[in-house]
């Protein structure tokens, strides 16, 4: 971007090294007058989100189109091209959760029985009078642990606490945190001799919704880890495992995201039967195209990391469960 004049003074008004040209060597700033036009920041504007708009399209045209290319391109030192990793994941992993669980709560609320409404509006007349009969310390906002919890004892199951919670006046109701910590109480069984099995799977669907984003802090890097130990620990760093890790994960969430939308859409669950095994076949191409190993075996160490990959899923979910079941009992 020339439209600027350049500066008659030589240093750098960045780092103040000695600049020969038109941009300084040493950290690349312009030496261009400091007081810029309207316009100038306009265009320049324009012309970084066109380029950064550049590299997210080449970089997720690769990624659907040449699996592990980007991959191996970012291990070989080519990496200007390309969205970093990091930011990649973040911006994928964002766009993620939230369509994915907006898609998902709202399917889950049009399968809810047709009484649903009914029964919760019966609940909340009911509740009317166990508002009334609950002692005043009950009542209040900003309980103690204990009259909180007791609080919670004096409803029998979800539906009649949220109904209890629309019956209170707002300055009574418990807070955010609170009404997580409610969710947990009885989606961990409290009350689940009272629950439908619809509502039970409805309830484990939203405790699994809600610790899946920190799941993927433990499992993105376990997934690089289980790498590491299928292929060849001098010529692959676990960096390298860690950069294909991510690019599986941002595929994953991708393209399960548009099956999601279609099974929404359609209202049926076929794409994202076939979708999975879809991004499984994606993985092992993904495999032999970066580590160059034969298909027999990246489809061997495909099936043994997708496996490891589940049964971590699992172990890390129950974690999540029993610690925050620990924190509430």
């Amino acid at each position: 971007m020339k439209t600027q004049p350049l500066r008659k003074e030589t240093n750098c008004l960045n780092c103040g090294t000695d600049v020969p040209g038109r941009y300084c060597t040493n950290c690349g700033q312009e030496n261009i007058v400091p007081h810029e036009s309207f316009g100038h920041l306009v265009k320049e504007f324009a012309a970084d989100l066109v380029h950064y708009d550049s590299k997210t399209l080449l970089t997720f045209k690769y990624l659907f189109t040449r699996p592990g290319f980007i991959t191996k391109e970012y291990t070989a030192g080519k990496r200007v091209k390309f969205v970093h990793p990091i930011k990649l994941y973040i911006f994928s992993s964002f766009v993620f959760f939230l369509f994915y669980f907006t898609l998902t709560s709202h399917s889950n609320d049009e399968s809810l029985d047709k009484n649903t409404k009914e029964q919760v509006e019966t609940a909340r007349r009911q509740n009317k009078e166990l508002f009334v009969s609950l002692p005043d310390s009950i009542k209040r906002g900003n309980l103690s642990t204990g009259d909180w919890f007791r609080r919670l004892n004096a409803v029998d199951s979800k539906k009649q606490y949220d109904s209890l919670q629309a019956t209170l006046p707002k300055e009574y109701r418990d807070n955010r945190i609170q009404r997580k910590m409610a969710r947990y109480y009885f989606s961990a069984g409290r009350a689940g001799e009272d629950q439908t099995k619809e509502e039970k799977d409805h309830a484990q669907e939203e405790l699994f919704h809600h610790n899946y984003p920190k799941m993927m802090f433990v499992l993105l890097p376990l997934f690089a880890l289980y790498l590491k130990w299928m292929y060849d620990k001098k010529k692959w760093f676990y960096a390298d495992h860690a950069v294909f890790s991510v690019h599986i994960h941002v595929f994953f969430f991708l393209f399960f995201l548009v099956c999601t939308a279609l099974d929404t859409l359609f209202h049926i669950e076929v794409f994202t039967s076939w979708g999975l095994l879809v991004i499984f076949a994606y993985l092992v191409i993904a495999l032999k195209n970066t580590y160059g190993q034969s298909w027999g075996k990246s489809l061997l160490k495909g099936f043994l990391v997708t496996l490891a990959y589940l049964i971590t899923l699992l172990i890390v979910f129950i974690g999540f469960v029993f610690t925050m079941t620990v924190l509430i009992a």
